[in-house]
């Protein structure tokens, strides 16, 4: 094999392990640039980032004008609260994610260096093998993610409900985050049925954020995960008499790819602490409102 397959071959695989996260993170604008990244993707990518948080902002606003200045129901009130943390940790976190681009970029660059360095075939089957469980464990995130909670708003936007204003029953779309009246009436055709579009798209860029922020620790720590059992391999060939004359340049590579995976785990956790953090503020909140909506509904 010649030097332009290897390296063909090391991008390849390289490319294997994070192509779910680009997949994820591409349609929102969060994955981040390259030297090889052209002008024109660059205006794309801005341009998504925009739209997205535009989305988030026609949600969020008006459902937080709803909860303090129409709704005077406490029990609504609460359950137009568990929406829209939804959607408030989903726009926190794609700010994160946004800001630590350059971080998501070495973290990337390091796994390629990874794959690169690699020279032995039974190396590059163990990190296949991690490779392989971050792709999987993404996919499983982006399925419940989407399933979940895509699926819910959208039946719930579709299920025919009637209101009545006087003494005229009125189809309304029972929007996933209530709006405020005065910006968005749901009781007109066709301002109900944007405002609901609208809310579905918002919902598919708060959703492919947790996606790809969720995929990311998951892709990196099985990957941190493969570097230190290939170290492991490493060192269980120490003890092979056929090369004790070269122990100690062997130990010294160790060491240094010992260090060098400490320094990914450290990347990789400056990266995602503040993300893990909402996230765990968020689900917390979340079981404790879904366990309200069970109590008062039983």
């Amino acid at each position: 094999m010649d030097r332009n397959e290897s390296v063909k071959l090391h991008f390849n695989a390289s490319d294997y392990s994070i192509q779910l996260n680009r997949w994820f993170l591409k349609p929102v604008g969060a994955w981040p640039s390259s030297t090889s990244t052209t002008i024109g993707e660059k205006i794309i990518s801005t341009i998504l980032i925009i739209i997205c948080y535009s989305l988030i902002a026609f949600t969020v606003i008006p459902c937080i004008l709803n909860i303090l200045f129409e709704e005077t129901d406490v029990h609504r009130q609460l359950k137009a609260v568990g929406s829209l943390s939804h959607w408030t940790i989903g726009g926190i976190n794609y700010f994160s994610l946004l800001f630590r681009s350059r971080d998501i970029r070495r973290c990337v660059q390091h796994m390629r260096t990874d794959w690169q360095t690699v020279t032995k075939i039974e190396d590059r089957q163990v990190m296949l093998k991690y490779a392989k469980i971050g792709r999987f464990v993404a996919g499983m995130c982006a399925i419940f993610m989407h399933s979940g909670v895509f699926f819910h708003s959208l039946l719930q936007g579709i299920t025919p409900t009637y209101k009545t204003i006087g003494n005229v029953s009125v189809l309304i779309h029972i929007l996933p985050c209530p709006s405020y009246s005065k910006l968005v009436d749901n009781t007109k055709s066709p301002e109900s049925e944007i405002a609901l579009t609208l809310q579905l798209m918002s919902a598919m860029v708060v959703n492919s954020v947790t996606v790809g922020a969720c995929s990311l620790a998951a892709v990196f720590a099985t990957h941190a995960c493969g570097q230190l059992n290939v170290l492991m391999r490493w060192l269980d060939q120490l003890d092979d008499r056929r090369h004790q004359d070269a122990v100690q340049h062997r130990l010294a590579i160790i060491v240094e790819h010992h260090l060098r995976v400490l320094s990914f785990v450290a990347q990789m956790e400056a990266l995602l602490n503040q993300i893990c953090f909402m996230e765990l503020l968020g689900c917390t909140f979340n079981l404790c409102m879904l366990g309200y909506y069970v109590i008062t509904v039983c």
